[in-house]
């Protein structure tokens, strides 16, 4: 390669490593902060990566582009073409790999199939592009999946996987100190002091889920950095090569080993347990539990099939201490040790019959429902709020309202993008899983972490979802796992080409991929030219619009009558998430009009939202949040205006007929039915509600009673 081309390949590096740092960039200004702040910057960094890689690929395509699903088999040279060109996909020359291309192939069929699903939603806009606080959506998976095949194709050399690894446990440790100090302190107003920490991330179960892999990262380079002999480096693989517990200990006593040998290893253990104790601050239990399962099932795995006797027993000592310890918080959990501790008695009281559990509970049973109606490819990604509307429970309302996430991967995938979507997804598993199996012999250490690493994330997932930050760091890993398949392949396939070339192959591949011919530029010209379109209308645009919106939402009430400039803005943009950001803008407003009545006589504001939200619901019509916010702007707005309260009431039916059961929907109904004179309708809702489930009813009930008693 020319020096030209090899600093764009160095560049492609950059962008993807700086992709790692992306869970420590937050910016306050935006809405939903946490999610859209990375996600945004990330899906730029790739978008540009990707014109650079593209650019590599169509010059380089055996390196680039190929090597991601072939092997290179040595054949008789008479099987490739004259031209050198059209022969590059032939069956003598190319094979398909077997083992190097499962799991992206795996990954590329999860996308499929997540496009098919999106094609038959039942709200496609939402499937698509997803929503600001949740960054996911096709469009977000998309850029997932191209951040792991340029992984794959773009790092080779496992010294550079290495250094990934390293950026992620920095950045992990540097998310994971400032979530220790919030459980002590106040960093500002991102950052407040809290119990359960979450740090840059946001959501004390996202944080969880995204330090369980530097966990394991960092315990993975502390292995590697104890090379004290061939043999502790070959994971005592063969008798030759046996690892020798005592030899390493009685090193490091005798000091037979460098303080520069000891240094990194001594770093790398206490950064794990930097991220170990911010885990534990979070209070998550389902990341505990597969935190737990993930390091049950690595001793075991080390006490069972690890070459040297001593690192079985020391292993087995240890699983054996794990279980005691867990056992005796269960067990002594009535003990004023663990009561007064706030996370050991969250851990301690997992029960069925724990508020949270039967809530849990109850939302899978509808999930199941839903589910059922579209088994194959789902209501849609993205849906899953769609889908509990039409079968909400109404013994749901007294714990939450708005449910968009099942908290269980195999019901949210299940319900949004049914069988055939969850069966992909488990694929990607099962295609690094079995690689991980066949390989242990080969490099035992890192099949044996990453099998456990895989366990834990699965473990901790049926307790919670998918995020920016977990998408990030799973297809990293998966990277990483297709990396290794690739590593011996690509050596074997250097050298074979070395061979071919000497008998006279090298002018051939060189005329069909060293060069840029006229229909490589056009299609280079083409990728630049969405890529541009892609940075601005899709990443830039939807970050002025959530900027707007948080300027409104940073507003005091007292100044919120200049609201409406900063929303005819986001209405002017109309780009991704400017739906959710009417929404949440009118719900906010409203909210600071209880305190401020003098705001509802603003009536720019209300013809702006009203008819924006009218908008909305005209696009996606089944999407419940909508008509409520509509139907409370118009009786906020009404002053005894008919027109205005009677067209909250239908809205209230509307939202009725899509989800019978939600409480704000009857509370809208009751409050409508009331401001119109038509008390008798009120109480016969109030009265149906509480036949229907008796804590929803009595909720209902105190806000009638308040009602009548203004």
């Amino acid at each position: 390669m020319p020096k030209k081309d090899k600093k764009i390949l160095w560049l492609v590096k950059i962008l993807l490593g700086f992709c790692l740092v992306m869970p420590l960039f937050v910016f306050s200004g935006l809405l939903f902060p946490y999610a859209t702040s990375k996600a945004f910057a990330f899906r730029i960094l790739v978008e540009i990566a990707a014109v650079f890689y593209f650019y590599l690929a169509l010059k380089y395509p055996h390196r680039f582009f190929f090597s991601l699903f072939y092997h290179f088999s040595p054949e008789p040279e008479s099987s490739v073409s004259k031209s050198g060109c059209r022969n590059l996909l032939a069956p003598k020359l190319w094979r398909i790999g077997k083992s190097g291309m499962k799991i992206s192939v795996a990954v590329l069929i999860f996308l499929l199939l997540w496009f098919l699903s999106t094609l038959l939603s039942t709200d496609f806009s939402l499937s698509f592009w997803g929503d600001l606080e949740r960054m996911s959506g096709f469009w977000g998976l998309a850029h997932f999946a191209v951040f792991f095949l340029m992984l794959v194709a773009v790092f080779k050399d496992g010294k550079e996987w290495r250094t990934l690894l390293k950026i992620s446990v920095a950045v992990g440790s540097a998310v994971a100190l400032l979530a220790i100090v919030q459980r002590f302190v106040s960093l500002g107003s991102l950052l407040p002091q809290a119990e359960r920490v979450y740090g840059t991330i946001g959501n004390a179960a996202f944080l969880a889920g995204y330090l369980i892999f530097n966990i394991f990262f960092a315990g993975y380079l502390a292995i590697l950095s104890l090379r004290v002999t061939p043999s502790f480096e070959k994971g005592g693989v063969t008798k030759k090569s046996r690892f020798n517990f005592r030899e390493i200990a009685s090193s490091f006593c005798q000091g037979r080993i460098s303080s520069n040998s000891k240094m990194p290893f001594f770093i790398y253990c206490l950064l794990l347990a930097i991220n170990c104790l911010a885990l534990f601050f979070t209070g998550t239990r389902g990341a505990l539990l597969g935190l737990l399962a993930g390091t049950i099932f690595l001793l075991f795995t080390f006490s069972f099939f690890h070459v040297s006797k001593n690192f079985r027993r020391y292993s087995f000592v240890l699983l054996i201490f794990i279980l005691v310890l867990v056992g005796a918080v269960f067990i002594f959990k009535q003990n004023n040790f663990i009561q007064n501790n706030f996370i050991l008695q969250r851990l301690s009281n997992i029960s069925l019959k724990e508020t949270t559990a039967q809530n849990r509970l109850i939302l899978w049973q509808s999930a199941w429902v839903s589910w059922q109606q579209f088994p194959i490819l789902g209501w849609g990604p993205e849906n899953f709020g769609v889908a509990i509307n039409k079968n909400f429970d109404p013994r749901l309302a007294p714990y939450e309202s708005w449910y968009d996430r099942a908290h269980n991967f195999i019901f949210d995938y299940g319900v949004t993008i049914g069988w055939l979507g969850l069966l992909g997804y488990l694929g990607i598993f099962a295609a690094a899983g079995w690689f991980l199996v066949k390989n242990i012999k080969q490099d035992f250490y890192f099949s044996a972490i990453f099998i456990s690493l895989l366990t834990a994330y699965l473990v901790q997932n049926l307790f919670v979802f998918d995020t920016f930050t977990s998408y990030l760091m799973l297809f990293f890993v998966l990277g990483l796992i297709a990396n290794s398949l690739l590593r011996a392949t690509v050596e074997e396939r250097s050298n074979l080409m070395a061979g071919e070339m000497s008998k006279g192959l090298s002018r051939r591949l060189a005329f069909c991929s060293d060069c840029l011919n006229s229909y490589k530029k056009f299609f280079l010209a083409i990728v630049i030219l969405a890529v541009i379109f892609s940075v601005y209308f899709l990443n830039i645009k939807p970050l002025q619009a959530s900027y707007f919106g948080n300027r409104i939402l940073s507003l005091p009430a007292q100044e919120l009558q200049g609201a409406e400039s900063f929303l005819s803005r986001v209405i002017f943009l109309k780009t991704l998430g400017s739906e959710e950001i009417i929404y949440q803008v009118t719900i906010d407003y409203l909210s600071k009009a209880n305190s401020f009545p003098q705001l509802t006589q603003n009536e720019e504001f209300y013809k702006l939202a009203s008819a924006a939200l009218a908008e909305n619901i005209k696009r996606s019509p089944l999407q419940v949040k909508n008509y409520i916010a509509l139907g409370w702007l118009d009786l906020y707005f009404s002053d005894r205006h008919l027109e205005r309260i009677n067209s909250a009431i239908e809205r209230a039916r509307q939202a009725q007929e899509i989800s019978p059961y939600k409480k704000e929907v009857l509370l809208l109904l009751v409050a409508g039915y009331f401001v119109s004179n038509q008390s008798d309708k009120s109480l016969e809702v109030l009265e149906k509600t509480e036949e229907i489930n008796e804590i929803l009813g009595a909720q209902v009930r105190q806000y009638w009673e308040s009602l009548n008693r203004n």
